[in-house]
């Protein structure tokens, strides 16, 4: 598991309202200590339910829509 670090409007699938539905990814999760920034694995993988695709939490694509 790789923690990164990632503010909530980066265009990346864990940040995104398609993967994994209103379930979002099990690892995403606020930053203690450091406000407006999150912490998620980016080898986590769920599918989006835009495309249908299998997808790991950096990936990211043109459809993509704000969670948080």
């Amino acid at each position: 598991m790789i923690l990164k670090t990632c503010s909530p409007t980066a265009k990346i699938c864990a940040m995104c309202s398609f993967w994994n539905g209103q379930a979002g990814g099990t690892q995403v999760k606020p930053k203690s200590g450091m406000m407006n920034f999150f912490e998620y694995d980016s080898e986590e993988k769920n599918i989006c339910y835009n495309n249908h695709f299998i997808k790991k939490a950096w990936n990211s694509c043109g459809h993509w829509k704000k969670r948080y």
